[in-house]
């Protein structure tokens, strides 16, 4: 295959610009909410579409416990690149829509700056995507590499349907590399690189200690449920969350020394985490640089939310019988979820809680791609000469997902949006140059693994 016209496809980006923007907010007015099927649908429907306009197929493929995927390819040369990214806009939190500047499925543009719910989580990210191959049709030629699409609709945080999925079109799927959902870039304008993510096992225990709930006189001689689940939450971890779960943390892969200086490198901005959570020093009294690497490599566990008895704002009189709580556990790479859920039912048991229920709500496992990976190297030189900067290499992440889904892929993170983008609150935007810069950092990813082909 000749060399690839990558000037041309890059011009290509800045005559058709305004055409890219264009469709991103027409995108972005569409209410991708979880819990709108409607919507969901009419989003999944307007990404084939875009397929299409740019030369590409893309089916629409209903799927259990999801809403539908969006499967396409964009035809180019003999190499593959897979594009993974999701449609729907929820987040947790997902804010105040009565607190946005404008309203959230308006897609305004103000300042230089799109504003819109999921602009910068995950619909600027997705057609940036779809933009970088139709730049090069767009130039008159065909891209170096063949474009493949998973483009997902998320009922739930965990993705139940995205193993089921990936394993019934995994040929469709096959790839020299995949770019993953989202990244962004810091207030240097250095992109960061993103190299994994951390699994979840989310939990709900149940402590019944009655047949009914009788009357709060009879507690000098009835055990109650919400004593109980109390009880059993404190063997799990101290008051400063240290878990104290034998075998939590086994298998959990420690970050090489060159690991920790990639991390010790990443911008954290402490004082604005601390600000926004009105503490003065975070737990255990970690700086900034060792907080940084704290949250991205200790296996965590989180008592989200606790319920039990009668919480009506009166006097009441009630022995509660039942009483429950939800558990978040993070998982770093090599952890292995049904093991660690495996650890917490043996703890309970020794610690005589063996009566309190344990139930997996959601399980993802843990991922991550090895730093020293060529894809790694290509794309980083590529953010080199689209942004005209030194790219930053995370090789661990906070984020909980599922890539570990698309099996032995090499993925990495790459985005179009900033790390004060306001995913998690209100007016969640993107800046258009940044936008621009995204599209064309696909465009030289694209080249370079073409070029890669060539020299093999």
């Amino acid at each position: 295959m000749p060399e690839p016209d990558l000037s041309a496809a890059l011009d290509a980006v800045d005559t058709h610009f305004d055409t890219f923007v264009t469709e991103l907010r027409d995108l972005c007015r569409i209410r991708s909410r979880r819990q709108e099927a409607d919507q969901m649908r009419a989003t999944a429907d307007f990404l084939a579409g875009s397929l299409a306009r740019w030369g590409g197929t893309a089916e629409v493929i209903p799927w259990q416990d999801s809403h539908p995927y969006v499967l396409g390819e964009i035809p180019g040369g003999e190499r593959s690149l897979l594009h993974f990214n999701h449609y729907d806009v929820e987040v947790e939190p997902t804010g105040d829509d009565d607190a946005w500047t404008s309203p959230p499925y308006a897609a305004d543009v103000r300042d230089g700056r799109l504003y819109a719910r999921g602009v910068a989580d995950d619909k600027g990210a997705l057609l940036s995507r779809v933009h970088a191959a139709a730049a090069w049709r767009l130039a008159g030629l065909e891209a170096p590499v063949t474009s493949r699409f998973i483009m997902e609709g998320k009922k739930w945080l965990h993705s139940p349907g995205l193993d089921s999925f990936v394993a019934a079109h995994r040929d469709r799927l096959a790839s020299d590399g995949a770019l993953w959902e989202n990244s962004w870039v810091d207030r240097q304008g250095r992109p960061l690189l993103k190299l994994g993510e951390k699994g979840v096992l989310y939990l709900r225990l149940t402590a019944t200690t009655l047949s009914r709930e009788l009357t709060s006189q009879n507690t000098a001689l009835l055990p109650t449920a919400t004593a109980r689940l109390a009880a059993a939450l404190c063997t799990l971890q101290r008051p400063d969350g240290t878990v104290t779960v034998d075998g939590f943390a086994d298998g959990a892969r420690q970050p090489t020394e060159h690991e920790l200086e990639l991390l010790r490198q990443l911008p954290f901005d402490g004082a604005f985490l601390r600000e926004r959570a009105g503490v003065e020093s975070f737990v255990g009294g970690l700086d900034d640089t060792e907080a940084a690497i704290a949250i991205r490599t200790r296996p965590t566990l989180t008592v989200t939310g606790i319920e039990g008895g009668d919480t009506r704002d009166d006097i009441t009189l009630g022995l509660p019988a039942t009483a429950t709580a939800k558990i978040e556990i993070r998982l770093i790479a090599g952890q292995d979820p049904e093991r660690v859920f495996t650890t917490l039912r043996k703890h309970l048991v020794e610690h005589g809680f063996g009566d309190v229920g344990l139930e997996i709500m959601a399980a993802s496992r843990p991922h991550l791609t090895d730093h020293r990976d060529p894809f790694v190297a290509l794309v980083a030189d590529a953010a080199r000469r689209a942004y005209g900067t030194e790219p930053m290499v995370e090789p661990f992440t906070q984020w909980i997902g599922n890539q570990g889904a698309l099996g032995g892929h090499p993925i990495v993170g790459v985005g179009v949006s900033r790390a004060d983008a306001g995913i998690d609150g209100p007016d969640e935007h993107i800046l258009l140059e940044d936008y621009r810069t995204g599209v064309k950092h696909v465009i030289e990813v694209m080249a370079a693994l073409a070029a890669t082909e060539e020299n093999r």
